[in-house]
């Protein structure tokens, strides 16, 4: 017989429980950090990152379903299955940081204290190597969080996570983490201001009385 097809409310369900997983893992990650354990907060919130993107592709296939495709449970795990599936799909934002001297550095600054036009086109020239960022920016999270979690050959020694995770990098990791993890807790919190986004699942998120409570957003 057929495997059975999964209902909107189970896919509703399974994206709420994945970004309360997601504000969890943040939370004990900002914890470690603040302890001075910085590789495993990083490997933490790794973690989170994923959650964060299993939250966006749970909802994904959630209007595939409303659209008329069928899925099984199998087809969810295969969809949730990848590593850097999930850091993809939770790459919601990217920062963009160089020296002040070098050429990307004065283009940012430009564009930071230029007029409206001058900012146009400092915009418009920092579109392609932040589309470059963005294409590598899964894959160079997940290759982080096996460095912060894994003793591993590498030429000339080996991978030691306290020392290749230091805390500047965990910082960065878990700001960044944080911040895109409170545009999607103000969006899960707060679905009333959200409808026109998405009407189906933003009413369906504030009907659901006994959705969790999410961790509150914070910073390292």
């Amino acid at each position: 017989m057929p495997a059975a097809s999964v209902a909107p409310r189970y896919l509703l369900e399974g994206a709420a429980y994945a970004l309360e997983q997601c504000g969890l893992l943040l939370r004990d990650a900002i914890v470690l950090y603040r302890n001075g354990s910085y590789s495993s907060a990083v490997a933490l919130a790794a973690l989170a990152r994923e959650g964060l993107g299993q939250w966006k592709i749970l909802r994904k296939l959630r209007t595939e379903i409303l659209g008329g495709k069928r899925l099984t449970i199998t087809d969810i795990q295969d969809a949730c299955g990848d590593h850097e599936s999930k850091q993809r799909a939770g790459a919601l934002s990217t920062t963009m940081k160089a020296d002040n001297d070098t050429g990307l550095g004065k283009l940012i600054r430009k564009g930071m204290t230029s007029s409206s036009e001058e900012w146009r086109q400092a915009k418009e020239q920092l579109e392609e190597p932040d589309r470059k960022k963005k294409k590598r920016v899964p894959g160079e999270r997940h290759k982080q969080r096996m460095s912060a979690l894994y003793v591993d050959p590498i030429p000339g020694g080996w991978n030691r996570p306290t020392r290749e995770i230091t805390q500047a990098i965990a910082y960065d990791y878990l700001q960044e983490a944080a911040n895109d993890y409170r545009g999607s807790y103000d969006r899960y919190t707060n679905p009333e201001n959200h409808k026109p986004d998405d009407p189906d699942f933003y009413s369906a998120l504030e009907q659901w009385t006994g959705r969790p409570t999410l961790p509150r957003p914070e910073s390292p």
